[in-house]
């Protein structure tokens, strides 16, 4: 059902065949019944030109024959079974063959005479199956004879076996399913065909989708039917719209890049001019080499949009021990303990500049909001990376788990913007990794972060 509920084509044949064969099925039956409905017209065409031969035949005259004694029973056709019965059971001739029916002779009169005589029909023609089981083709005429006291009733009866008329219904029916089966399975290879190329401009579309999110055109072709023309224009607005809106931020942060690279080359300079301690001096270049780097990968970003920056990647433990270093000159007045555990050879399979300001944001907060101690594990797992970033603070509220990793949104009363898990969060998806928060044994919160290789 997956399959079908994702599959275009396999709900078209779906509903094709469904409707194909539902038609081949009524087409099956309505031969069918017209075989039946053939079938016995010719057993009653048969049996009255049998009746029309038994009563033109008549024996050589012969002195004493009466009534019906002068017909003919060679005339009769030997696979009916043909007998003269009176109104009141009584039976005047017959031409019987059928085992059955000659062991119901002596009642056999009788027995149709109660049966025919309650319709009161002149004509009489009709399959019947007996209480053997057996089916039977009953013919029955009505006429009368004056033999000079008075006009009598009589019926003249044929029967006739209907097993091969069975059979041949039955044989029939097993032929136009066959045919049936097959022009199904013709008609489903004819469909799949058709639909399989109705369906091209589809995957055409996709083809050129996938081009467009791999760089490689700018906008769906406009050579599609016309039925797509308004789908196909729509997408290319949006792509258009999509275009102007990143060229927009684009320049917005290059600007504001550039704003604070020219004020920070200006502090620097003033840095070297004012008299202060070498160790002071060191701090503050750090500092702003490091916010110099922050700039220059915000550039990089503005330069290539919103796609992920292909990198030769870099090792994660170097960097965030320069990270804690630094966080620990900054709240060195909470005294932190800091236990960072890492396996060997771990690797970040990405940017550096996206190493740091993930790590830098996550590091960050953990000092804010720790009381005595943070810790931090880098390992491998399932031929990936896992960070976990812990501390012993107030944690986050489980309700707020999902809510703070949205932009504008804190889970304390600080100051701030809100934006730093939120890109955290973009970071980390970007790379096809997760990121999620529970309780840290420690008593705060622990953020744990599974990025692929």
């Amino acid at each position: 059902m997956p399959l079908i509920r994702r599959s275009l084509l396999a709900k078209l044949m779906l509903s094709t065949m469904l409707v194909i064969a539902l038609i081949l099925a009524f087409a099956v039956y309505a031969l069918y019944l017209a075989k039946q409905e053939e079938l016995v017209k010719q057993t009653s065409t048969q049996m009255q030109e049998n009746l029309s031969k038994l009563f033109s035949s008549k024996l050589p005259d012969n002195q004493g024959q009466a009534g019906f004694d002068t017909l003919d029973k060679n005339a009769a056709d030997p696979r009916l079974d043909t007998m003269i019965c009176r109104a009141d059971g009584q039976i005047s001739w017959a031409s019987l063959h059928n085992p059955e029916v000659l062991e119901a002779k002596p009642t056999l009169c009788q027995d149709l005479m109660n049966y025919l005589g309650k319709m009161d029909h002149d004509y009489f023609f009709k399959l019947l199956t007996i209480k053997s089981g057996n089916s039977y083709f009953i013919y029955s005429l009505r006429f009368m004879r004056n033999h000079g006291q008075g006009p009598v009733t009589y019926y003249v009866v044929m029967i006739d076996s209907a097993t091969s008329y069975q059979q041949q219904v039955q044989d029939y029916l097993y032929q136009c399913m066959r045919q049936a089966l097959l022009a199904y399975a013709l008609l489903g290879a004819l469909l799949l065909l058709t639909s399989f190329w109705s369906l091209s401009s589809l995957r055409a579309m996709a083809r050129q989708l996938d081009e467009i999110r791999a760089g490689k055109r700018d906008a769906l072709s406009q050579d599609y039917e016309r039925e797509l023309a308004p789908l196909t224009g729509s997408v290319n607005q949006l792509l258009e719209n999509e275009r102007q809106q990143t060229l927009r931020y684009q320049h917005a942060l290059n600007d504001l890049a550039h704003s604070l690279k020219t004020r920070l080359a200006l502090i620097q300079m003033t840095t070297q001019d004012v008299a202060m301690s070498k160790e002071l001096h060191e701090n503050i270049n750090e500092q702003i080499l490091t916010m110099d780097q922050m700039v220059q990968y915000q550039l990089r970003r503005a330069v290539t949009g919103r796609k992920r920056l292909a990198g030769k990647g870099t090792e994660p433990v170097p960097l965030i021990e320069k990270l804690l270093a630094s966080l620990a000159k900054v709240y060195r007045h909470k005294k932190l303990q800091t236990r960072f555990l890492f396996d060997d050879d771990v690797f970040f399979h990405g940017e550096q500049g996206d190493l740091m300001e993930l790590m830098g944001n996550l590091l960050d907060n953990a000092c804010k909001f720790a009381i005595s101690e943070i810790r931090v594990q880098v390992r491998r797992q399932d031929n990936g990376l896992l960070i976990e970033v812990e501390d012993d603070g107030p944690g986050i509220e489980p309700s707020k788990s999902q809510q703070i990793f949205q932009r504008g949104v804190r889970a304390d009363t600080s100051p701030g913007q809100g934006i730093g898990l939120a890109v955290v969060t973009e970071i980390v998806h970007s790379y096809g990794g997760e990121i999620r928060v529970d309780e840290s044994p420690l008593g705060g919160a622990r953020f744990q972060l599974k990025l692929p290789q």
